[in-house]
């Protein structure tokens, strides 16, 4: 081929030259064409007296380490865009707080211009970029409805109270707002025994999906709850009455609330109890143990037993780290060997029953991870599993009428209870 056109005249060589140079022109013009039309008429509505314009839906899912920016930088949205959606987005949320394994969302249209970033903050929080007519980009926050659902469960201890709850296929966490409840009566680490029934009515929340689904969320409150055992019973209702005040009320109206949580942490055994006669481990003479010895892991939180101030934070003799809080009615309370203070505490603030106030550790005198808990009734130390806190104020007479109604409909769904030897029964149900 290449021969024929070399032994082609001058003027012959010229002219093919030039056509194939039009047709190349004309290719490349025809080409281009054909790949920016569909970005142009991408689903338009033929009926339309207006073209409508089409938007492409883009999920990412967060891995971590991932930032917003990295993300909108590596997809199809318009560079120009990226700096506007996420100066819009700090106004409500900040970027750096986006969790691994949550979702984005990104509307852009076929130039790739965004037109509406959205991110699902919590199940039941969305938070929306929208770009304006003007161009400009505004921020709106979505809150999907949440629906409380009730549930019922109830079951039989074998072993734990834990294994019978986890074997029902709930959480632990329906767990921690069981034993919540009854904190104050019962110790479920050393008071539950083999045969032990309990009986939970609960709310489930979900929230409702855009396309319709149901999503779980959390745990909403114990409505009602029982603990039996062979000699005696406890029965809990929330009830909250037209002041605003709220809590747990067993049968006649009394709070379950107590001025004294019965421990100041979840530990696995007492290693010590109270006692003017204790042989000391360490130093191998008997003395007085006027506390009890928790043992639990090095590290696990340990909280006030009860509302009061901060008196001393410092290291304490064979008590090593020690916190003491001073309470009304003239109580004290000391909780000591810790490995830290809890963070921003100090001498003079005030803390809330159940509030942290260290964590489990091994200084001063000890022979592993402890925690030495003494209290104090003016200044003479007692024994704290002896004690019968009181009670905050029961109901009044008035608030018990509205109570007892409240109370009986929670006893006759609680009696529709059924007790399985394999741990429980799960039912749903609609209250009146």
């Amino acid at each position: 081929m290449r021969l024929l056109f070399r032994r082609l005249p001058l003027v012959g060589r010229i002219f093919i030259v030039a056509v194939m140079a039009v047709l190349f022109f004309l290719t490349k013009h025809e080409t281009d064409t054909v790949h920016q039309q569909p970005l142009q008429t991408l689903n338009l509505d033929s009926t339309a007296t207006t073209q409508k314009l089409s938007l492409l839906e883009f999920h990412h899912t967060i891995s971590h380490g991932q930032t917003l920016g990295q993300i909108l930088a590596g997809s199809v949205v318009q560079p120009d865009d990226i700096f506007p959606a996420l100066e819009a987005l700090r106004r409500v949320f900040d970027p750096r707080r986006l969790k691994p394994g949550q979702e984005l969302q990104l509307m852009v249209d076929s130039s790739g211009a965004l037109h509406q970033l959205t991110y699902e903050a919590s199940p039941e929080l969305l938070i929306r970029v929208k770009r304006a007519e003007s161009g400009d980009f505004l921020t709106a926050l979505d809150s999907l409805r949440v629906v409380p659902q009730a549930h019922f469960l109830s079951g039989e201890i074998n072993s734990t109270l834990y294994e019978a709850v986890v074997a029902t296929q709930e959480s632990p966490e329906l767990l921690l707002a069981y034993t919540d409840i009854f904190q104050w009566d019962m110790d479920f680490f050393i008071d539950t025994r083999k045969g032990d029934r309990f009986r939970i009515l609960y709310e489930k929340l979900f929230v409702e999906k855009e396309n319709g689904a149901r999503e779980f969320v959390r745990y909403g409150k114990v409505l009602a709850a029982t603990y039996e055992q062979a000699d005696t019973s406890y029965f809990a209702c929330f009830y909250e009455d037209s002041t605003g005040r709220s809590g747990y009320f067993d049968r006649n109206g009394n709070s379950f609330q107590k001025t004294f949580l019965k421990s100041p942490l979840n530990y696995r055994r007492i290693s010590s109890f109270f006692s003017y006669g204790r042989r000391h481990p360490i130093l191998k003479k008997v003395r007085a143990h006027t506390g009890v010895d928790f043992a639990a892991p090095q590290g696990t939180p340990v909280t006030s037993t009860a509302e009061g101030t901060i008196t001393k934070m410092a290291w304490e003799g064979g008590y090593g780290n020690c916190v003491i809080v001073a309470h009304k009615n003239h109580f004290t309370t000391l909780y000591g060997h810790l490995s830290k203070y809890a963070a921003d505490l100090k001498v003079g603030d005030c803390v809330k029953q159940g509030q942290v106030v260290g964590y489990v550790g091994s200084t001063g005198l000890s022979t592993g991870p402890h925690l030495h808990y003494t209290m104090y009734l003016n200044s003479k130390p007692i024994d704290p599993l002896r004690i019968r806190p009181a009670s905050a104020d029961p109901l009044t007479p008035e608030q018990f009428q509205a109570y007892a109604r409240r109370r009986d409909q929670m006893l006759l769904w609680l009696e529709k209870s059924f007790v399985t030897a394999t741990g429980g029964h799960v039912e749903d149900f609609t209250l009146d």
